[in-house]
């Protein structure tokens, strides 16, 4: 990587359900690369979900994947460690401010397309919801909205379908560049992976590298196409970012 001008990869963050989840066999196989990874060498993991943190803790059990040095779910609104337990405390701190789920939530039932996800996707500091093939106009129209009635909110639409309400400051990215500042990672030592929407906001921070497998919709691939140090691989879910992390020098090539 150095020869390359690039600098060594210290963290690698990757959304789990189709990129590193989607593919039992070689989400195994995943694992068994990144574990033979000499220890105090390897970047650190960090798992960038939808999900919230309980369920990723057992879909990453029950996946075979490697347990992560950190979890980031709820699209950005949480954070998890156990080795630096303080820092989800901060971080909630951090995005809590004129946020108020419950008003969010009064509002958003009342609009007749929207339906709302179930339980399990629902949480303090995220707003879930399906709107089927929203328009861009739609969604600006309802973050709008949400403005003009005092909320400090911020939405991620993704897949088409999955409407998720966040406060302003909260996404995947934000997460991401806040955890790296608290641990002294800088940008362009990152290396993320992401298939949707909802991943685009770890793509668009400077300086990063970005793998996407062969699944990754339309959607985030329009936005890595014009971007340095993005990897468009043709394997699917894990297949495709053990191919990126191969290109990027984290695993050996063959």
């Amino acid at each position: 990587m150095e020869r390359r001008g690039l600098k060594p990869v210290r963290l690698f963050s990757s959304d789990l359900d189709g990129t590193l989840a989607g593919d039992r066999d070689a989400s195994r196989e995943f694992a068994r690369l990144w574990q033979a990874l000499p220890y105090g060498k390897r970047p650190l993991l960090v798992y960038n979900s939808g999900r919230l943190i309980e369920d990723m803790l057992d879909f990453t059990l029950a996946e075979g994947l490697p347990p992560a040095d950190f979890l980031i779910g709820g699209v950005g609104t949480m954070l998890h460690s156990q080795t630096h337990p303080h820092l989800s405390e901060h971080y909630t701190a951090l995005i809590a401010e004129g946020f108020d789920v419950d008003l969010i939530e009064a509002e958003l039932v009342m609009m007749e397309r929207l339906t709302r996800q179930p339980a399990q996707y629902q949480h303090d500091y995220k707003s879930s919801w399906y709107l089927h093939d929203a328009t861009v106009e739609e969604i600006l129209e309802l973050e709008q909205h949400l403005a003009g009635s005092g909320h400090r909110a911020r939405i991620v639409y993704s897949s088409a379908r999955d409407l998720d309400v966040l406060p302003e400051i909260a996404d995947k990215g934000r997460a991401l560049t806040w955890l790296c500042e608290e641990i002294g990672i800088a940008l362009d030592e990152v290396v993320v992976a992401g298939d949707t929407g909802n991943d685009r906001a770890m793509f668009e921070l400077d300086g990063v590298r970005g793998i996407l497998p062969g699944n990754a919709l339309p959607e985030l691939i329009s936005l890595a196409q014009g971007r340095a140090g993005m990897f468009l691989s043709q394997g699917v879910a894990a297949n495709g970012v053990i191919d990126g992390l191969r290109q990027f020098g984290v695993f050996a090539a063959f």
